[in-house]
């Protein structure tokens, strides 16, 4: 399957950034913000990192490919919000519009501002990523449900820190943060998931005109059982979605021991630049090996504690990864308790897979 365009666009990043005045009048419920949701960082000529600024919560990175006549994403973003203002804002590097959406996987934050995006666009993803959101798994997922649970959570420490405020600026900051997460809370109450029009099951090569070439793959599985990535050869950027990131991914779906050969058989790319689902872009790739690592010694570890008979929760307490703590410090606003639990799921991942789940 190729696309073809006409020219290769040098997309010029412009200082002015929409606010939530001037946006479109058709805002979904939750896209109430000021000043920018999004920074889009030029990676290449046409391709930009697009970050959260945290104006509205959005939890994952799009990757933005610039063609001669229309634009790829990747990724859909964490609501119907957030895609929204993603293609609102998208105005200040293009206005070619959007014709292809890539979903690297089935997980929310990935995937439920899908419904925001053109009705003509393709939505393209693997088989399992398809069902998984027809069978409406990515509203049902427990990093979904917690994630509504840590909104809520949010807004009540917000409001009860309100009420001890002493200053003004401290009053406006949690206002406003309040804000944020009370303007997710109503966008994800909308959410109706999107089931991809374009099933990618072999690698899918399109051509966006100028020498610039896409290639859209499995690489098996990993993160989840349909993990796509993206691939430019020319420029040798490499989107993953959540198969690779600064910090430790979430497990629960994960397939350990193939996730740390899927991350030899990437770096064997030689990528220059990879862009992950979170974080900013990595340029070192020792981050790559310091994850696969981990990946492994997670795997051996909890394979000999089942084979020792000891339950998840026993084996996730005994578990020696010290070594990667200043590799991956703890994420803002976590806490001991949801440490704990992501790591008793990932264990008991280990547990389900050696048991043939």
């Amino acid at each position: 399957m190729s696309h073809r365009g006409v020219g290769l666009a040098v997309a010029l990043l412009v200082s002015v950034r929409l606010s939530a005045a001037a946006q479109s009048p058709d805002r979904p419920a939750g896209a109430q913000y000021q000043g920018p949701a999004f920074d889009f960082k030029p990676i290449a000529d046409g391709v930009f990192l697009a970050v959260a600024t945290g104006n509205l919560s959005a939890e994952s990175n799009a990757v933005v490919v610039v063609g001669e006549q229309d634009v790829l994403i990747v990724d859909g973003e964490t609501s119907p919000a957030a895609g929204w203002a993603l293609l609102q804002e998208l105005r200040s590097v293009t206005a070619k519009p959007v014709r292809q959406l890539v979903l690297t996987h089935f997980h929310y934050d990935h995937v439920h501002g899908t419904q925001s995006f053109p009705p003509e666009a393709q939505i393209m993803a693997t088989e399992f990523t398809g069902r998984m959101l027809a069978e409406g798994q990515s509203l049902s997922h427990p990093t979904a449900v917690g994630n509504r649970n840590f909104s809520a959570a949010q807004v009540a420490t917000l409001t009860q820190a309100l009420d001890t405020a002493t200053s003004d600026p401290n009053r406006r900051e949690l206002e406003r943060r309040r804000a944020v997460w009370r303007e997710y809370q109503a966008s994800v109450a909308t959410v109706r998931p999107v089931v991809p029009n374009v099933i990618v099951s072999g690698p899918l090569r399109l051509n966006q005109g100028g020498g610039r070439e896409i290639v859209i793959f499995h690489p098996g599985p990993a993160h989840t059982a349909g993990d796509l990535v993206v691939w430019l050869p020319k420029e040798r950027i490499l989107a993953t979605g959540d198969l690779l990131q600064p910090s430790v991914p979430y497990l629960g779906d994960g397939f350990l021991a193939q996730w740390a050969d899927v991350l030899d058989s990437l770096a064997a790319l030689r990528p220059a630049v990879i862009l992950p689902g979170h974080g900013e872009a990595i340029t070192d790739l020792s981050i790559l090996e310091i994850l696969r690592d981990y990946l492994r010694d997670f795997w051996r570890q909890s394979a000999a504690f089942k084979t020792a008979g000891l339950t998840p929760e026993e084996a996730a307490k005994r578990l020696d990864l010290a070594k990667y703590d200043r590799h991956y410090p703890r994420p803002p606003g976590w806490t001991d308790e949801i440490v704990a639990r992501r790591r008793v799921v990932a264990v008991r991942r280990v547990y389900q897979l050696i048991d043939g789940a």
